[in-house]
């Protein structure tokens, strides 16, 4: 299946929304828009039910791009894993490190607030 990456911003967080494998093919282009993201600063959420596949080369970029968001004091969490996809991260336990959520409003609730509580 093709590979296509799509961005929106809003002011809680940038969105990535991924389609298709995510395979050696597709890898550069992943990792390349993961970081370019995360070194724009703030919260992000990468979108996966459209991901057809993910293999190792998938999961190192996931694990890079947590890696980089944790030096940026950012965050990033996943979204919508497919069971397919689901059960690759859970087997090689990278889903113990990167935040995964059912829904784009548990992400949002899970990270921490950007905004100065009112007084």
């Amino acid at each position: 299946m093709d590979f296509d990456i799509n961005l929106m911003r809003d002011d809680r967080c940038t969105l990535v929304r991924v389609k298709g494998d995510i395979d050696v093919v597709s890898r550069e282009r992943f990792e390349e828009t993961l970081l370019e993201v995360i070194d724009a600063g703030g919260p992000v959420v990468v979108d996966m039910r459209e991901v057809t596949f993910c293999d190792s080369t998938g999961l190192n970029v996931v694990v890079v791009a947590n890696r980089r968001a944790g030096e940026r004091d950012a965050h990033l969490a996943l979204v919508a894993l497919p069971p397919r996809v689901q059960r690759v991260f859970s087997i090689t336990g990278v889903d113990k490190y990167v935040p995964v959520h059912d829904t784009l409003r548990e992400a949002l609730a899970a990270m921490p607030s950007t905004t100065t509580p009112r007084g």
